[in-house]
Formats: structure tokens, C-alpha cells, sequence
């Protein structure tokens, strides 16, 4: 059985290595910004049967936890229902996932278009973040897409880790004076 997650702890750590930041970055390219607040399980699963379709598992914890987070990393927003029911980036997304679908990306990455479900995105970014739906090969997997594939996370807590981890790295830079 897999180990449970402590989602408040993991996503406290995300919101003081963001706080760290705004204090540290004299240019706020980071701003401080913390999650919306959490889904009740009954509007999950209201929403899930609207749209026909169980969320991953790892993504489904995350919005019982907190229903997206804008500017979650720079100018990316981690979606929440109201971006899956068309608002914020979701449109930036879906144009996204369509030029890498037509740029063969998603293909060469072994993703289908429709075996994907875009879970972050922002203005004027490259970046697209995906969650391999259920009953497709690596459901719950979250591909971070620039171009190529920058990293594949095991599942939503591991990708939430690893940004932290990469907003660390990025206090250590700012603290170094290399912003």
C-alpha cells in the first residue's frame, strides 16, 4: 500500500519557500500567493460525475486539499475546478497541448492528447503541466512540458515536492545574490 501523504505539511513547505522568496526577490518574479481553499469531497464528486470521469488519484487529494493555487510557480497557475470548467489559463493550456500534439512532443513523450488532462499553465509561459488520466499507461504520472519534457513525476505529491524543491533552489540563488 502506498505511503499517505501529509498534504497539509507538503503544501505548508510550498507556501514558506514561496514566503522566503517574496521576502528575497527584490523584483517579485515570484509573488507570495497560497492555495485556494480545499474542495469538500461531495463537490469532487459532483464534479467528476458532471464531467463523466474519476480525477487520479494524487490530483484528486491535492483539490480535496486545496482547489488550485494561481501564480503556484512564477507565472504558472495549478488548476483547480473553476480552470477545469473552462476558467483562468485553462484556454492557454488547451492551446498548448495542441501545438505539442502538432509538434509531435506529446507523441515522442508516449502521451496522448486525450489520455491527458492539463493541470497548470500561464500567460505568456511555455510551460504545460499534465496528469495522465485513469485507464491510460502511467495514470496519476505528471509530465512538465517546455518544448520537451523537462521531468516526469511518479505522481501528484512528487510533483508538488519537486517544485518546492525547485523554489528552494531558488532561495539558495537569491540569497547568493544570482537571482
Amino acid at each position: 500500500m502506498p505511503e499517505e501523504v501529509d498534504w497539509p505539511a507538503l503544501l505548508g513547505e510550498m507556501i514558506l519557500t514561496k514566503n522566503e522568496i517574496t521576502e528575497l526577490d527584490e523584483e517579485n518574479l515570484e509573488p507570495f500567493t497560497v492555495p485556494r481553499l480545499k474542495l469538500s469531497p461531495a463537490e469532487l464528486e459532483a464534479f467528476e460525475r458532471n464531467v463523466g470521469e474519476r480525477l487520479p488519484a494524487g490530483y484528486r487529494q491535492f483539490l480535496l486539499h486545496a482547489n488550485g493555487w494561481q501564480r503556484f510557480y512564477f507565472r504558472v497557475d495549478l488548476f483547480g475546478i473553476p480552470e477545469l470548467q473552462g476558467e483562468g489559463n485553462w484556454r492557454i493550456a488547451n492551446a498548448l497541448l495542441q501545438v505539442y500534439e502538432e509538434e509531435d512532443v506529446l507523441d515522442d513523450l508516449g502521451l496522448d492528447p486525450d489520455g491527458v488532462i492539463p493541470v497548470a499553465a500561464g500567460e505568456g509561459m511555455r510551460d504545460l503541466f499534465l496528469v495522465i488520466r485513469e485507464g491510460w499507461p502511467g495514470a496519476g504520472q505528471v509530465s512538465w512540458i517546455d518544448g520537451e519534457e523537462i521531468d516526469r513525476y511518479a505522481d501528484f505529491a512528487e510533483f508538488i515536492a519537486s517544485m518546492t524543491e525547485y523554489n528552494r533552489r531558488y532561495v539558495e540563488r537569491l540569497r547568493a545574490g544570482q537571482g
